[in-house]
């Protein structure tokens, strides 16, 4: 039986990331790598996924939370014997400087098991199945655990248990007095897998503490007035964008899964494992928020040398989104063996988005670059930077009038999208502000010209009389949830009454009750329907403030705050009715409303 998407935590590395069901059941870990084929995939097949489940035997009651302030998990088990308690970690060192090749990286997960009370006990099952699934998994009782191997693929579960293996199952026992531990480490790999005793971890686990509490004494709680009621909820949220981030090169992955799908039984079925360049300027909206500036510097230098640097000479080149080490080529493929989330046909590897043109990426890289100025008050960018950026501002002069794909990578053809051109004024205006502060040379009187032109034209073709609105695209009378940030980026006032009149609208016709939005309601080239949008959800919590309506914008805040599962985590969209979640999880977008939403709160008492 599947589990609802809610039941989930995450663990991560800032390498891979798995998922923990309540039940102790790991059912998604990709490895080495987050873009990786999975070791364990019951999330996408509950007969041929895999997993590795650690449960109490007979009735049990579970609970689930973090160490403060860290990534380590810990499931709380209570049976009618006694407590007892799973710590759940996916070892991190404190500095990742050096990216090993797929093909000689260690995969790693961590499992300790403590009696707290009484006696419990614990029945293991280790079922891998490498490769997502594909080929035949071979299992071998190893002098200390199971080791598994399929094709080229190969590990090893430590464990001081007697295992049996019967097909590709293997199963122990394990009793446990109050005080008693077990430990449990998975090593996966396609080079030789070195041996660790229990020692190693505690001393894994303590390292591994250490770099996320480091990592969180890093927000400044002085510049950032997050220190009130709703501090812990954007620190939760911040450590899970933290996980997403891939070191080196500090890229970073929409979501650690793919194919969950915004309608159950559909086949909007994405994979989120890349880096989407809008997407990372979201991300670090969010950082700068909580005094996270290092991240962004490192991503930019990233994106400018190894994506940008490609293409100075050639703009247009430049994709919406890239693979984690830089992968250009990303291109669907269907795994038809596996029957998906509930049946949630197909399961993709790969996205074909990444052949879209969506004008507003470029203004997602100037507007990064800006902010970073701005936190940071010094020359940030050299002039080879400068030289890439001021091609992209040049590249929107020629290319704006064109329609694209727009942010939602609708599949139904290009359009003038107004959120496309707004950002296209964003870029052109973030260009201005970085040449004089910077006192670079630039294009400056064509961009001005063309960045009021483009306001112009967003003011006129963009907004509809008929309903009273800006609208998703130019001399049309559909919604979209996106143009809730056009105060956000500084196009217009808040409080400017045409403004005020989209907010009215689109809380009218997008909402599905309680604050939840969809993202449109426009026909988009898909078969099915999707959820609601969380995201859309705190960004119109942002307008409200920026419209002067924090009161409002406070309630619907606490609102859709509470919509969170167990862990304070979100997913992509929800089911508006059964609140079930929907889409691939956690989702970077909606943690990112999160911390932004209550940063605009905090910041306007």
């Amino acid at each position: 039986m599947y589990k609802p998407i809610r039941d989930y935590a995450i663990i991560g590395n800032l390498r891979s990331a798995a998922l923990v069901a309540k039940n102790g059941s790991i059912d998604w870990a990709p490895a080495p790598f987050i873009d990786s084929p999975t070791v364990f995939a019951v999330l996408l097949d509950d007969k041929k996924g895999g997993y590795w489940r650690i449960m109490p035997i007979g009735e049990f009651e579970s609970t689930q939370e973090y160490i403060p302030n860290t990534n380590i998990l810990v499931t709380k088990f209570k049976t009618k014997d006694g407590t007892a308690e799973l710590f759940d970690c996916i070892p991190i060192e404190k500095e990742q400087l050096y990216l090993p090749k797929e093909s000689e990286a260690i995969f790693e997960i961590h499992r300790k098991i403590v009696c707290k009370t009484g006696s419990c006990e614990f029945k293991i099952e280790f079922d891998p199945r490498p490769n997502y699934a594909r080929g035949m998994t071979k299992l071998f009782l190893a002098s200390k655990g199971v080791r598994f191997g399929n094709g080229a693929q190969k590990g090893i579960v430590i464990s001081n248990a007697d295992y049996t293996i019967k097909g590709n199952l293997a199963t122990a026992r394990v009793n446990l007095k109050a005080g008693e531990k077990h430990y449990l480490t998975l090593l996966s790999s396609t080079a030789d897998i070195p041996q660790h005793d229990d020692s190693h971890y505690e001393t894994v686990m303590e390292r591994t503490k250490t770099f996320w509490e480091e990592w969180v004494h890093r927000c400044d709680l002085e510049k950032c007035p997050m220190a009130g009621p709703w501090h812990d909820m954007a620190v939760r949220s911040s450590l899970v964008l933290k996980i997403l981030f891939f070191e080196p090169p500090g890229t970073i992955a929409a979501a650690p899964t793919t194919s969950l799908p915004e309608e159950i039984g559909g086949v909007r079925n994405w994979d989120y494992r890349f880096t989407w360049i809008r997407d990372s300027a979201f991300v670090f909206q969010a950082l700068f928020s909580l005094g996270y500036v290092q991240e962004a510097e490192e991503y930019v230098k990233w994106l400018v040398e190894r994506c940008c640097g490609m293409t100075k000479d050639r703009p247009g080149d430049l994709q919406i989104m890239y693979g984690l080490r830089g992968q250009r080529d990303l291109k669907e493929e269907f795994l038809s063996h596996l029957e998906g989330y509930r049946g949630s046909r197909p399961v993709r590897i790969g996205n074909d988005a990444y052949l879209q043109k969506q004008w507003d990426i470029y203004g997602s890289v100037l507007d990064t670059v800006w902010r970073i100025h701005l936190l940071k008050k010094e020359h940030v960018i050299d002039l080879d930077t400068w030289e890439t950026l001021r091609s992209f501002a040049n590249y929107i002069v020629k290319i704006w009038r064109e329609p694209d794909e727009g942010l939602w990578e609708v599949r139904g053809g290009k359009k003038h999208f107004v959120y496309s051109k707004v950002m296209c004024w964003v870029a052109l205006d973030r260009a201005l502000k970085l040449a004089d502060a910077h006192q670079f040379e630039g294009e400056k009187d064509i961009w001005q010209r063309e960045k009021d032109t483009i306001y112009k034209e967003v003011m006129n073709k963009g907004w509809s009389r008929k309903k009273k609105s800006f609208v998703q695209s130019f001399d049309s009378d559909e919604l979209d949830a996106s143009l809730l940030l056009m105060p956000v980026v500084g196009f217009i006032n808040g409080q400017d009454p045409k403004m005020l009149s989209t907010i009215k609208q689109i809380d009218k016709e997008l909402s599905r009750g309680e604050g939840l939005l969809l993202r449109y309601a426009s026909k988009d080239g898909l078969p099915g329907k999707e959820g609601v949008f969380l995201l859309a959800s705190f960004w119109l919590v942002d307008a409200l403030v920026f419209a002067g309506e924090k009161e409002r914008a406070q309630e619907l805040f606490e609102k859709i705050a509470k919509l969170a599962n167990h862990i304070g985590l979100f997913s992509e969209e929800m089911n508006p009715e059964t609140k079930e979640f929907l889409g691939n999880f956690p989702q970077a977008y909606t943690h990112i409303g999160l911390i932004n939403s209550a940063f605009y709160l905090a910041s306007n008492k």
